[in-house]
């Protein structure tokens, strides 16, 4: 599957996820962002919804960027153990984010729009206990076989400037293209800016 050594996957298998990963997607998701996902799933729950079942029924969906559709998993023992979500940004089809977003989503609105186009990944991370053994260099992998299928030139992402899967990704060919300041929301955040990274795949 995987054209370079960086993509191998000893230990564990790579596959398309699917509804019986929400829960999984969605805690994922919430590391992956620092928690800024849980802070926009909050305004959107009903009755004694909390956040992460608003997070998991939303990946349920068939459509709509954070869905099941859109992920692959790594998978150890049965278990999933680190999720990516990504797809296309395609110029004739990106849409614009409606003024009225939350003021912390904006920087991130606006990087993604410079990102177009490419093969964008929006959420990768792996659960703590299992970083280190490659699942996240295989996931990129795996989508990057996809993108290049697509015809796609370049893969994308937005990660802040104090995590530390900067390194990760600077070590795997991304390379930073714009920032833009962090605006602070309802979350405890420990960058100073979000940074558009890319990789050329072909």
């Amino acid at each position: 599957m995987f054209d370079t050594p960086q993509y191998k996957t000893p230990g564990f298998t790579i596959c398309p996820a699917s509804k019986d990963e929400a829960d999984d997607l969605a805690r994922i998701a919430v590391m992956a962002s620092d928690g800024q996902t849980l802070a926009t799933w909050e305004d959107l729950r009903k009755g004694g919804q909390t956040a992460l079942q608003v997070g998991s029924k939303r990946a349920k969906r068939n459509s709509g960027a954070f869905s099941y559709r859109n992920a692959d998993i790594a998978l150890q023992n049965n278990k999933v153990i680190s999720a990516i979500i990504s797809y296309p940004l395609r110029a004739d089809s990106y849409a614009t984010a409606p003024d009225d977003v939350p003021s912390y989503l904006k920087p991130l609105l606006a990087l993604e729009a410079r990102a177009v186009p490419s093969w964008y990944i929006n959420i990768l991370a792996t659960y703590p206990a299992f970083r280190g053994q490659g699942a996240a260099s295989g996931l990129i992998g795996e989508v990057t076989e996809r993108a290049r299928s697509a015809g796609f030139r370049y893969l994308s992402l937005i990660v802040g400037n104090k995590n530390p899967a900067f390194r990760l990704y600077e070590s795997l060919g991304f390379y930073e293209t714009a920032r833009e300041g962090v605006v602070k929301g309802p979350f405890e955040d420990r960058d100073t800016h979000w940074v558009l990274m890319k990789k050329k795949i072909f």
